[in-house]
């Protein structure tokens, strides 16, 4: 399963959003919001007479983790192709930043603010939870990365090694030591057999 990407990226974007809902409904029940996340979504698909339904809370739910999946797909795949485990937290913090920014701020935010009205400790909130998420983002892609090596003997870096092409050089210096040791092999066999057909032939002499 570990090395299906794609799956493994669905499955570290559910488990960083489940991180974000415990984040928000924690702040829900201490009054630092009014409404959980799930309603937020929903606000993009219901009318504002609807959003405190339970049907409200299953479309939140859905859309939510959807797009929660696809960007844990899109966060491994950044990692993995592109930018390296290098100051992962950093990364996975300015990637959940750039969600609340490009996603609630520009997608949801009329949306939400229409029928939702947040106040700033409201807005604070979803701060939180999108800072949680991309916290989420890089643990559970720093715990896969852990999985794939342990899998492979516990040797650090198995897993570039299990992806990452080698370079020309490298391959042409390991064939070229493949080929120098198959040469000193033949070479010591020639001599033991040599060595043995004299013995032979002194013994029939004498």
């Amino acid at each position: 399963m570990f090395h299906d990407k794609f799956i493994t990226g669905v499955l570290i974007g559910v488990l960083a959003d489940a991180v974000k809902l415990i984040f928000n409904y924690i702040a829900f029940s201490m009054g630092f919001t009014n409404v959980v996340f799930w309603q937020i979504t929903a606000a993009r698909f219901l009318g504002k007479a609807d959003l405190f339904k339970p049907s409200a809370y299953l479309i939140g739910g859905i859309a939510d983790l959807t797009v929660t999946a696809a960007l844990g797909v899109v966060f491994l795949f950044t990692i993995y192709y592109l930018i390296g485990t290098d100051y992962l937290w950093v990364k996975s913090i300015g990637f959940g930043m750039a969600v609340w920014v490009g996603l609630f701020g520009t997608l949801l935010g009329e949306s939400v603010q229409g029928k939702l009205p947040q106040s700033p400790s409201g807005i604070m909130v979803t701060i939180g939870a999108h800072l949680f998420f991309g916290l989420g983002l890089g643990f559970f892609t720093m715990l896969f990365y852990r999985e794939v090596e342990g899998a492979d003997g516990g040797k650090k870096g198995a897993f570039y090694r299990h992806f990452t092409p080698l370079p020309t050089a490298k391959i042409i210096e390991s064939d070229s030591a493949d080929d120098h040791d198959s040469d000193t092999k033949a070479e010591v066999k020639n001599t033991t057999k040599l060595s043995s057909l004299r013995r032979i032939i002194k013994i029939k002499k004498n």
